[in-house]
Formats: structure tokens, sequence, C-alpha cells
């Protein structure tokens, strides 16, 4: 004779257990509510995760396309419609790159304290006011602040959150970071071809910004709709499930000579990356190539940067991101150097793909480095961490333009550069993991 309900504790549910699980949408009883199966669950979850990838990557295309890329395209007109020096020029893109470096730990809170979703939806809205001001721009001052603005949405909506919620969301980190980037960097490509393709439409460059205002909003609303409803595990949980490097604090890892190398290669590539985004155009242009085939360079050194994020997730699966990060310092070395030059067709080819190969490379390594060298349970403040320290980047273009104003041409400023690669090349081809230390009450388990 079967036990009464009472004998054995309260059920669970009024409904018989052959009669489980519940129609999904129906209910056992008025108390009662049911949950979907498991499967249909983990189903959902899963095409949530992929959703969330594309809404990021949509995000880093149009940032690519917006910011740094496309701002060294339109300086040119702006500097001629407000009589700037190109120092003043230089010192917009410095603002750009230290309003990005100097506010990333603030993402790095707010996705701790408030969640991912709240996040890009304060980036959107950032991003949308730096549009809006260098569209409404009359003068250097709302030039400045417009890309101050640019830089903390940048921060906020960029690769902080998108790192972060990937790593913790894939367990190929190093396929899916060099998709993002991929795809994000295909809006490098797009920029430059945009700004020409408006220009010969017969738009100025008021109506060029304007359109990125109208594409922060509607692409940030569709990354705050996903994003939000993402959960992301705490990261106790992510340095249990990560294993495959001992765990770090935050403190152990910055009292390391390791970190500070990574940082510094961090920083190299950012100072090649904005300094060559901030002047290349004008820097060919003055060396007798013709402003259409100058937007055709540039385009197409970030095409060969897409690429190069595409290969580097491949390769970051089989290769040391040590390694990778050496092949993106050399690339870059070599491409300053050219680009100092410009002296023949053969050279500005050399430039073309050394600069975008070793960008798109530089990515994916110096994440992966990081994560590989410190685990992933601190790896969302140490990467902003990072981002902050690398704001001494942006004073490449500051730099550049004081160069150019008192001797004439960029070709100092790109040589400096080529000689600070080689010295983080040295630097990262001599470094070593850290010994090994496990973070209190972490055990790291070896992922499967």
């Amino acid at each position: 004779m079967p036990s009464s309900p009472t004998s054995r504790g309260p059920r669970r549910s009024c409904w018989p257990a052959r009669a489980r699980p519940y129609p999904v949408g129906g209910r056992c009883c008025e108390h009662h509510r049911p949950h979907p199966p498991k499967g249909i669950r983990s189903m959902k979850n899963r095409l949530l995760v992929y959703v969330v990838l594309q809404a990021l990557c949509l995000m880093y295309f149009l940032l690519s396309a917006g910011t740094f890329n496309s701002l060294g395209m339109v300086l040119p007109s702006m500097v001629e419609a407000f009589d700037m020096s190109w120092a003043q020029a230089g010192f917009g893109f410095t603002l750009l790159g230290s309003a990005c470096g100097l506010v990333s730990l603030a993402p790095a809170l707010t996705i701790r304290k408030l969640g991912v979703g709240r996040t890009l939806l304060t980036g959107t809205v950032i991003l949308f006011a730096g549009f809006g001001l260098l569209y409404t721009s009359t003068g250097a001052m709302t030039y400045y602040l417009g890309t101050t603005l640019l830089g903390v949405g940048y921060c906020f909506c960029g690769t902080v959150p998108a790192v972060h919620v990937l790593s913790s969301s894939f367990r190929r980190r190093s396929t899916v970071l060099g998709l993002y980037f991929t795809i994000g960097n295909l809006g490098a490509v797009a920029g430059p071809l945009l700004w020409y393709g408006s220009q010969s439409a017969g738009f100025d460059w008021r109506f060029y910004w304007l359109m990125f205002a109208i594409a922060s909003v509607v692409v940030g609303a569709f990354c705050t709709l996903t994003a939000g409803r993402l959960h992301i595990a705490p990261p106790e949980a992510q340095a249990s499930a990560g294993g495959e490097s001992a765990e770090w604090t935050v403190r152990q890892a910055l009292g390391t000579v390791q970190f500070w190398v990574v940082v510094g290669a961090y920083t190299a590539c950012l100072a090649i990356n904005t300094t060559t985004h901030g002047f290349a155009y004008q820097h060919l242009m003055e060396h007798g190539i013709a402003q259409a085939r100058a937007s055709q360079l540039i385009s197409l050194s970030a095409l060969v940067c897409a690429v190069g994020s595409a290969l580097a997730g491949l390769a970051g699966e089989k290769t040391s991101a040590r390694t990778l990060t050496m092949f993106s310092l050399g690339c870059l070395g070599v491409s300053a150097a050219t680009l100092a030059l410009a002296d023949g067709s053969v050279s500005l080819l050399i430039w073309m793909v050394a600069f975008g190969g070793g960008l798109g490379f530089s990515y994916v390594s110096t994440v992966m480095l990081l994560q590989s060298y410190f685990g992933q349970r601190a790896s969302l403040e140490l990467y902003s961490i990072m981002m902050a320290f690398s704001t001494s980047a942006a004073l490449g273009p500051a730099l550049g333009g004081a160069i150019k104003d008192q001797t004439g041409s960029f070709s100092g400023i790109f040589l400096g550069l080529a000689c600070l690669s080689a010295v983080l090349f040295c630097a990262v081809a001599v470094l070593r993991k850290p010994g090994e230390r496990k973070a209190p009450g972490v055990t790291a388990i070896a992922a499967e």
C-alpha cells in the first residue's frame, strides 16, 4: 500500500510523477507554476549566448567604424572648418584615447554592481552624446568634449564588457575572441569607405557624425536588451571552471613583473594603432598618395586586421599567447618604420600587411596572455587596469601633432614608435610565466 504524502514529507507538486514534466505554459494547480524542461532551458540559454555574441560584435563594428578609424579621416575637414593646428587636432585624439583608458575601471565596477545590461545602457547614452556633439560642433572645445565622451562610451560598450561576457560564456575563449575582434574590425574597413562614399555623394562631415549618432542608439538598444538577460557566473565560479592556470587575485597579479610587461606590450600596440589612424591619412597624402588611394590602403589594412584577428583566434588554441604577442609587436614595429618612409608601392604594401596583421593579432594575443598568466577569476579587473594604464598610449597622437607642427612631417613619431615596439618585443621574448599561486579558498579544476 503506497504511503501517504504526509508520511514522506510534502510533495513538490500536485501532479503525479508520471505526468512530469509539466506542460510548458500550464500549471499543476493554482499554487504551483511549472518550469520548462531542463533541455529547453539549456537550448534557450545557448541561443541567448549566441545572440549576445552577435550584438556585441555589432557594437564593436560600430565603435571601430566611428571612433579611432573615422576620426583620422574626418580630421582634415574639421581642421579646415575650425582653423585648428594639427597639435590641436591630435589633442582630440589624445582625449579620445585617454578617456577610453582612464575610465576603464568604471565599467568593471558597474558590471559587478549593476550588471552588463545597465553598463551597456550607460555607454549607449554617452556614445549618443559624443556623436551628437561632434555633429553640432562649432569649434575646438566642442570637438574636445565630443571625443572625450566617445572615449568614455567606447569603454562602457567596447572591449571591457565584451571580453568579460565572452570569456565567461564560452570554453574556447581564443576562438570566440578572435571572432569578436574579426567582425568588429570589419568596421574599420567600413569606416573609411563610408566616409569616402559620403564625401562622393556630396555630404559633409556633420552628416557623417549624425549617421553614427543614430546608429549608436539602435545598436546600443539591441545590446542592452539581449546582454541584460544573460546570467554571468560570479568570479569564484569562473575560477573553478577555468582551471588551465592558477587563479590570482588582483593584488597578487599587480605585484608581478609579468603583468606590467603585458601592460607595456598592450600600450605599445595601442600607441601605434591610435597614432597611425590619427595621421596615416594625412601622412600618405603628403607623400603624394591620392585621397582615394589613401582611403583604400587604410581600409585594406583594416581588412587585413580582421583576417589577422580570425587567424589569431584559431592559432591561440594551439600556439602560446606569448608567441602571438611577439608576432604582433614585431609586425607593428615594421609597419611604423615603413609608414615613416612611405617612398614606394612596396613599402606601402609592407605597411598595409604588417599594420593590419600585427594589430589584428594584438587584440587577441594580449587578452589571452593576460588570462593564461593570471587566470579567469580577476580577469575583468586586471583587463580594466591594463586599459587604464595604457592611457599613456594617447601621448602618441599629441606628440605626433607637435612633431608635425615643428618639423612639417609625421615621420619622426612613427620612427619613435618603431623603436618602442622593438624594446617591448625583446621584453616579451624573455618573459616567462609567473610562479603559480592559488587564490585563498579557490581550487583550480582542470578544464575539460
